[in-house]
């Protein structure tokens, strides 16, 4: 449980991380109140074409001696990406479990490195947040709070608050990347929306569609992935219409509560890979919600050349956490509930409560219930 007050400054800043998506002249500020949540002495925020090796968008802020030569000289250097295959999606980690993840010759290489010697050290940098936010075959996207000496070691408390904001600073980086080639200063959400490439359907509480962009209008047309009777959106793959239609009621009446819900749910039947991501606008700025009866946005994207991995899917589709997500994908493997707590170094309880936690979101009664809807879901491969 976070403290009240966290809890009420992450509530806070969530609407905050949405309004930046139309406009991301926000990000300066936003991302700076995520790194005084956070006790932070710098913080950076970008995802990176992986192909070019060049920003598609990137953020920074804090004290400004110690973060010029970070972005002129060393944030090139960091030898910490090479773990970020193996980082988990929402999942902070702190400068420990880096090393951990990455090998225990680790720490030793990263003290050694130019960067630390030159800039971390001389700087009194001592930890950070690190949040990989975006993870796909052409680009990825990281938020790292970094933290000085004379702060206080970093608790696990903190971890969970930035971790329960995680997920939303998850969507807006995924939404705002799909406005990055068609923004333009001073437009309106619907002009901007219009421009997209990508179909955008804007709908109320109950799913009906208010606002359709040009290439949604086309996606309804061929009634492959959605439909429309009487004007009221359905989406072919049963999961995804009902994880999509429980993101738009939920942010509706809680943006918070919304955590994971909605965000890179796939689209299985869509004849090339599709995901979808539900922006909440119940709460947000007239100019950005087309109709007072606006309750969501809904982005249908590329998946990228190949499908989501059956755990990825299944998290999307049912809004599992990463412990939840890492249970489920253990149960796919045949494992039993005490093979799971042995591994985890977990108790049976705990296993056992989010089994049962997967269970009431995946609609599955048991163990083997589950293990075959993860199999219907893992995408088939070529012989």
């Amino acid at each position: 449980m976070l403290p009240s007050k966290s809890q009420q400054s992450v509530t806070e800043l969530v609407g905050s991380l949405y309004d930046c998506i139309p406009d991301d002249t926000r990000w300066a500020g936003v991302l700076d109140d995520v790194r005084v949540l956070c006790d932070g002495y710098l913080a950076t925020l970008a995802v990176v074409d992986t192909h070019s090796n060049t920003p598609r968008f990137s953020v920074a802020c804090g004290n400004k001696q110690a973060l010029e030569p970070l972005l002129t000289h060393y944030a090139q250097g960091m030898p910490f990406y090479a773990a970020v295959p193996k980082m988990e999606l929402d999942v902070p980690l702190t400068i420990d479990s880096i090393y951990e993840l990455q090998g225990p010759d680790t720490r030793g290489t990263w003290l050694s490195s130019k960067m630390a010697t030159e800039w971390a050290i001389p700087n009194n940098i001592d930890d950070c947040f690190w949040v990989p936010v975006m993870k796909q075959p052409d680009r990825v996207g990281n938020l790292i709070v970094i933290t000085h000496r004379d702060r206080p070691q970093i608790t696990k408390p903190e971890i969970a608050m930035v971790a329960s904001l995680a997920p939303h600073i998850r969507r807006a980086v995924s939404i705002g990347d799909l406005f990055e080639m068609e923004r333009r200063k001073g437009e309106i959400f619907r002009d901007v929306v219009d421009a997209l490439s990508h179909p955008v359907l804007i709908v109320s509480a109950d799913m009906h569609i208010i606002f359709a962009n040009l290439a949604a209008e086309n996606l309804l047309r061929e009634k492959i992935i959605a439909t429309s009777t009487r004007g009221e959106l359905s989406l072919t793959y049963g999961h995804a219409h009902r994880a999509i239609s429980q993101a738009v009621a939920t942010g509706t009446k809680d943006e918070f509560a919304l955590g994971a819900m909605g965000i890179n749910v796939p689209m299985a039947i869509a004849p090339t890979p599709s995901v979808a991501h539900v922006l909440p606008l119940a709460q947000r700025d007239p100019s950005q919600r087309v109709s007072q009866r606006a309750a969501a946005a809904i982005f249908i994207a590329s998946a990228g050349n190949t499908p989501s991995p059956a755990m990825d899917a299944i998290a999307a589709l049912f809004g599992l956490t990463a412990a939840e997500k890492r249970v489920a994908c253990q149960i796919s493997l045949g494992k039993s509930r005490q093979e799971i707590a042995l591994a985890s170094g977990l108790s049976d309880g705990t296993i056992k409560t989010q089994l049962s936690a997967i269970f009431d979101k995946t609609n599955t009664e048991d163990q083997r219930d589950l293990a075959l809807l993860i199999r219907d879901l893992t995408p088939q491969t070529s012989a």
